[in-house]
């Protein structure tokens, strides 16, 4: 009886690896190819920044933000003010020049800006300098200080040019140049299309 139980199960596990072995059949063809996947959306861009150029840099200053003190250039009683600003660098000293501009509603005007009244009589006179890390703005008229109350906003376009090798040429090269290119120095929105720069 022993001997026929193990047969039988010899039997059965013979059938089982056969039936194991014989499930599997030859390889099929190979199926057609999916559908490509959606592509995703991409995202919106981003507005393009303003061009600028290495070569200029623009302050501006509010004329709400001006505390005129009474002082005295080349002896003339003046209001001034002084603009501390590490933008003044050496590089703008000794080769750039700093161009000034004021705005009186709805005009850009150069500085130095010069007004006069009808008669002659009486003469207003706003101007700067610069120097290393510091822009002075200066205010008077004909009977003493002055303060330029309608102007709102002042701004200095501090432009440079590293190649040119002296100092005593530098601002003037520069501004040679701009007028050789038919450039009109004194006219704001001519400089700043000259230099690619948004108004």
């Amino acid at each position: 009886m022993k001997t026929t139980l193990s047969n039988l199960m010899f039997a059965v596990f013979f059938f089982i690896a056969a039936g194991l072995i014989s499930c599997e059949g030859d390889k099929g063809d190979t199926g057609p190819a999916g559908a490509d996947g959606v592509d995703g959306v991409d995202g919106t861009n981003g507005t393009d920044g303003a061009d600028g150029n290495a070569n200029v840099t623009i302050i501006s200053l509010s004329g709400d933000d001006i505390t005129w003190t009474e002082g005295s250039y080349l002896g003339r009683t003046t209001n001034i003010f002084t603009f501390d600003t590490t933008a003044v660098t050496q590089d703008i000293v000794d080769h750039g020049t700093v161009l000034g501009f004021c705005f009186i509603n709805p005009v850009w005007y150069a500085l130095p800006f010069t007004w006069e009244n009808s008669g002659g009589t009486n003469r207003q006179y706003v101007f700067h300098t610069y120097a290393l890390d510091f822009i002075n703005l200066y205010a008077y008229q004909t009977s003493g200080v002055l303060n330029p109350s309608a102007i709102s906003e002042y701004r200095f376009l501090l432009i440079t040019d590293n190649t040119v090798l002296t100092k005593s040429s530098a601002g003037k090269n520069i501004l040679s140049r701009m007028e050789q290119a038919g450039v009109d120095v004194t006219n704001y929105y001519e400089v700043m299309d000259y230099f690619g720069l948004e108004y």
